[in-house]
């Protein structure tokens, strides 16, 4: 965005809708633009509320590229990204739904990487290194 909302009222009463809905909105600010509306949408210090409605939950992540320009792009990746698992555990909860206890490695997911570690093409020719232990069980 360059950080211009028209419709400020009508975006916040979207994103509270949408804070009940299994959603996240990821806003990326381009170039020297006054962002504070894209803060107030970000609300991770104040939550959103319209016409006495507040949002269930946070939804939205609001990053400035300019503090990322001088970075490598995962820098940019990790921070555009950071709050999501968060927001997808806050649904999952609200919903009542949990995890399914975690599972050990599959034999067969263990047998498939040791095979593509005995093939000194499959390494050469892909350009990546082989692993340099097999894989372990937790």
């Amino acid at each position: 965005t360059d950080g211009v909302i028209n419709d400020m009222d009508q975006t916040i009463e979207q994103i509270i809708e949408g804070s009940g809905l299994p959603l996240s909105i990821v806003i990326v600010g381009v170039g020297q633009a006054d962002f504070s509306n894209m803060e107030v949408l970000d609300a991770d210090d104040t939550p959103l509320v319209y016409n006495g409605k507040k949002m269930k939950r946070d939804i939205v992540q609001f990053v400035p590229f300019r503090r990322f320009r001088s970075m490598h792009y995962t820098a940019l990746a990790a921070e555009t990204l950071a709050e999501i698992p968060e927001q997808l555990v806050s649904y999952m909860s609200s919903m009542g739904i949990k995890p399914n206890p975690p599972t050990l490695a599959s034999s067969r997911h263990m047998h498939v990487e040791q095979s593509f570690k005995d093939v000194p093409s499959f390494h050469s020719e892909f350009g990546v290194a082989p692993p340099s232990a097999p894989p372990t069980q937790l």
